[in-house]
C-alpha cells in the first residue's frame, strides 16, 4: 500500500471539493506525486461530509405510529436554509414483527418545513470520527408535522408482510426479511435536497418496534450548489 500525502493544487479545477467546514479540499497523492482520486462516497467522507444518526440504540428501540399518517412520520430530518442534503443510506431493523401485518416504508421529502414537530431528538456524528458533526439539520423520531407539501416527492418505499401463521388466502412464502435498506451506493435513486425542506420516514401499517440508522451527506447551498 502506498503513503499518502496531501498535495497544493495549482488551479482551481484541481480541488475534489469542499470539506465540513467550507474550505477547498485538496486533491490526494502518493508520495511519490501520482494523484488519484475516490469515488464520490469515500471522497466525501475523507472530507468530514458524511453525517448520521442512529434511531434507537443498544437494546432500546423505538415505536413505529403504526398507519400512515401524514403528520406523523416516524423519522423526521429538519433541514434548514442553506444547507443541501444527500441521502446515502438508511438502514431499518425491525426488533418486534407483528404476525400476518403488512409494512410499508416510506422515505419522502419536499419544499415545506416544520421547525415545530415535537419529534424527540437524536445525535449527528459526523462519520469520520476524529472530525465534529457540524451539522446544521435536526433529526427525530415520533414526530407531529403539518402535513409536508411542495414538491412533495416519494425517494423510495418499500412493502411487505411478517407472516409466522398461516392466514387463509395469504401467501405465507414470501416473507418480509427483519432488515431492509436503501442505499444510493448501491442501486437506488437518491436526491439533492436544498433546504428550507425537510425528510421523513414512515414505518407504518402496523406499530412495529425498530431500530434505524440514517446517513447522508451534507454541504452548505453556497459551495455545493
Amino acid at each position: 500500500m502506498y503513503e499518502t500525502a496531501r498535495v497544493e493544487p495549482r488551479i482551481e479545477r484541481s480541488q475534489t471539493g469542499v470539506t465540513y467546514t467550507d474550505e477547498p479540499a485538496l486533491p490526494r497523492a502518493t508520495l511519490d506525486g501520482a494523484q488519484f482520486t475516490t469515488d464520490w462516497y469515500m471522497n466525501h467522507l475523507l472530507q468530514g461530509n458524511v453525517k448520521m444518526c442512529n434511531i434507537g440504540s443498544a437494546s432500546d428501540p423505538v415505536t413505529s405510529a403504526g398507519a400512515w399518517v401524514n403528520t406523523t412520520p416516524d423519522i423526521h430530518m429538519q433541514i434548514p436554509s442553506g444547507t443541501v442534503v444527500i441521502p446515502v443510506s438508511l438502514e431499518l431493523n425491525i426488533d418486534l414483527t407483528i404476525d400476518d401485518t403488512d409494512l410499508e416504508l416510506v422515505v419522502a421529502f419536499s419544499n415545506s418545513l416544520d421547525t415545530t414537530d415535537s419529534a424527540t431528538g437524536v445525535t449527528v456524528y459526523n462519520m469520520k470520527n476524529d472530525l465534529p458533526a457540524r451539522s446544521n439539520v435536526a433529526v427525530g423520531y415520533t414526530a407531529t408535522i403539518t402535513a409536508m407539501s411542495g414538491r412533495y416527492q416519494e425517494l423510495w418505499r418499500a412493502h411487505g408482510v411478517f407472516g409466522a401463521t398461516a392466514v387463509a388466502a395469504q401467501n405465507e412464502e414470501g416473507r418480509m426479511p427483519d432488515r431492509v435498506s436503501f442505499d444510493a451506493r448501491r442501486d437506488d435513486p437518491t436526491a439533492c435536497i436544498v433546504g428550507a425542506s425537510e425528510l421523513s420516514v414512515h414505518v407504518a401499517k402496523g406499530a412495529f418496534t425498530f431500530f434505524g440508522r440514517l446517513v447522508w451527506i451534507e454541504l452548505n447551498a453556497n459551495k455545493a450548489i
